[in-house]
């Protein structure tokens, strides 16, 4: 008696595991958006924050207000700006910060005051908006001359009756010129790093047929954005990926063989 022949078991179904190009296209948006966004958060990160305690910039800067200041590279000083320093750039100052305008930069002679009360910057009157309108013109209109060395700037108060600047220290050495090595920055906003108004640069200076406008730095805003557009590309790749992912493992487990 033979055996009877059975025919062999069939082959098991092999389940082909299938390039995704949608998976690809959110792998690609999510290390994409890591990147911007780490870039944003640098940059950001770049800038700093001081709060200014003092009254000498009131008109402008209440007491107890934050800005942010920042100082690229190759960024130059303009007439106008606001800085923030090292307060020991000025003679018997204690350590710490202070923040006030620059009216005159390396070269310039600035004198105060004309008949009108306004300062004199290489000749030509400069008339200042942004002063404390508390203050009474002849009160702000303390008489100085200086000639402001090269590698300097030479800065005073908007408040000009209640700030210690280099008006001050004119007959001093240096002429109450800050040194540029003693500069931490320009001020390019009012509040925080994440949260912060944009200071509209004055334009006093160009007006006065003086060259060199004022500052104006958007890049902190423009920062913010390409953080924070970084970070949602990066969760939308990144859950657009996950939900692909369990989709795909998903439909290979149903054309899967079941175990017998």
């Amino acid at each position: 008696m033979t055996e009877p022949d059975f025919p062999p078991p069939p082959a098991p179904v092999q389940v082909k595991r299938r390039f995704s190009p949608l998976l690809a296209i959110f792998l690609v948006f999510a290390v994409a958006g890591a990147v911007v966004g780490a870039i944003g958060v640098v940059k950001v990160l770049g800038y700093s924050m001081v709060t200014v305690p003092g009254g000498s910039m009131a008109s402008t800067i209440p007491p107890g207000s934050a800005v942010v200041y920042n100082w690229g590279d190759g960024r130059e000083i303009h007439r106008g700006d606001l800085v923030v320093f090292q307060a020991d750039a000025l003679p018997d100052m204690p350590p710490g910060r202070l923040l006030k305008r620059v009216i005159a930069v390396g070269g310039d002679r600035v004198v105060c005051c004309d008949p009108g009360h306004r300062i004199e910057v290489n000749g030509k009157p400069v008339t200042e908006p942004y002063l404390d309108p508390k203050v009474s013109p002849t009160a702000a209109a303390m008489p100085f001359s200086a000639q402001v060395p090269p590698g300097t700037i030479f800065v005073a108060g908007d408040t000009r009756d209640n700030s210690n600047d280099s008006r001050i220290y004119v007959s001093a050495p240096g002429a109450g010129a800050i040194p540029l090595s003693k500069v931490d920055g320009v001020v390019v906003a009012k509040g925080t790093i994440f949260a912060s108004e944009s200071f509209k640069p004055t334009t006093a200076f160009t007006d006065a047929g003086l060259p060199g406008a004022s500052t104006e730095d958007t890049g902190l805003t423009t920062d913010r954005y390409l953080a924070a557009g970084g970070a949602v590309v990066f969760l939308l790749g990144f859950i657009g990926a996950i939900v692909t992912g369990v989709r795909s493992a998903a439909r290979r487990r149903k054309v899967a063989p079941s175990a017998s």
